[in-house]
């Protein structure tokens, strides 16, 4: 008959999935024909679906409740603040391996949360720490954050960044949330740090005891940071970048080969000390006439007209309005 050749593949292929004397049942007596289906290949569904459709889809069958805390890779869009920490307490109970990248971004800012999630995380992560809190920021956060920076980190909040001794690579955009170091702690894997929009009380020092094996840096948009030390031997570029209060920069890292600063020291009087032999590329468009020590690799060089009005400086709107958060 027509048609008969593709029926006999369809009828073959039913009993492998749905031979009704093996196949688990769900709730209602119905087939769980899901539920036979090996990890690895529900594994491989689920990573097509994300991480919020993959927890849905527990409703599916018994065997996938629990196979999304397998995933390598957890993401949390637009979700509450809490979803998170919901989600990663699941993740440390039923999970077995590492996370290899976590990627999340809110539909609001919370201290305490924050805090919350990252505490879980840091223990599980052993690649990329993503979070973006960018889009959380209206318009009246940014005039306050610019007007009365402290008061704004009060409504916002703020949280102490756990160690994360396996995490490889952390980009926070962190919505000009308040942000503490922590006191003890290495970040054993860390080669890439990228920090923006936050809040810093005083001094930041980082130094190779805490970052062993960072290579990468990258600050911007930092409100409340006046001193930055900074001593690594296993560093190689280095992006500072709209930090209006700082004051005072000291900078030892022998194998540094690129340097950026811009739109900082916007203070009369700051200081900038920068001691890295094989520097090879100088981006130092900022008012301040830093100390150097001697610099043999240096192929690129970029610095603003130099002047000694600190007036004159202020007066162009590099001081005052020469960026734009």
């Amino acid at each position: 008959m027509e048609g008969q050749g593709e029926a006999p593949n369809q009828r073959a292929a039913l009993p492998l999935i749905a031979a009704p004397d093996a196949a688990p049942t769900v709730p209602g007596g119905r087939s769980d024909y899901f539920g036979r289906l090996p990890d690895h290949l529900l594994l491989r569904i689920l990573l097509k679906v994300g991480t919020k459709q993959a927890v849905k889809m527990g409703g599916v069958s018994r065997q996938w409740r629990r196979v999304w805390t397998q995933l390598p890779v957890l993401e949390s869009d637009g979700v509450d603040s809490s979803v998170p920490a919901r989600a990663l307490a699941a993740y440390q109970a039923h999970g077995e391996d590492d996370i290899h990248s976590l990627n999340v971004s809110p539909n609001q800012v919370d201290g305490e949360q924050t805090t919350a999630w990252l505490s879980l995380a840091a223990p599980l992560l052993s690649g990329v720490l993503y979070l973006d809190n960018s889009h959380t920021v209206s318009r009246e956060t940014l005039q306050l954050f610019l007007h009365d920076a402290e008061e704004a980190v009060m409504r916002r909040g703020a949280f102490e960044l756990p160690c994360f001794k396996k995490a490889a690579v952390i980009r926070m955009d962190l919505g000009f949330l308040g942000i503490a170091l922590p006191p003890a702690g290495v970040f054993h894997a860390l080669r890439v740090m990228r920090l923006e929009h936050f809040w810093f009380r005083g001094q930041l020092t980082l130094i190779d005891t805490m970052l062993p094996s960072l290579r990468d840096l990258f600050i911007r948009r930092v409100h409340g940071l006046t001193i930055l030390m900074l001593s690594s031997k296993s560093l190689l570029d280095f992006h500072l970048c709209l930090l209006p209060e700082l004051r005072r920069l000291n900078i030892l890292a022998p194998r540094l080969e690129e340097l950026e600063v811009t739109g900082c020291f916007y203070v009369p009087e700051s200081v900038a000390r920068i001691a890295a032999e094989r520097l090879e590329i100088l981006k130092w468009e900022v008012p301040c006439v830093p100390e150097f020590g001697e610099m043999p690799h240096l192929r690129e060089l970029r610095v603003p007209p130099i002047t000694t009005d600190w007036s004159s400086i202020v007066g162009s709107g590099y001081a005052t309005g020469g960026f734009d958060f």
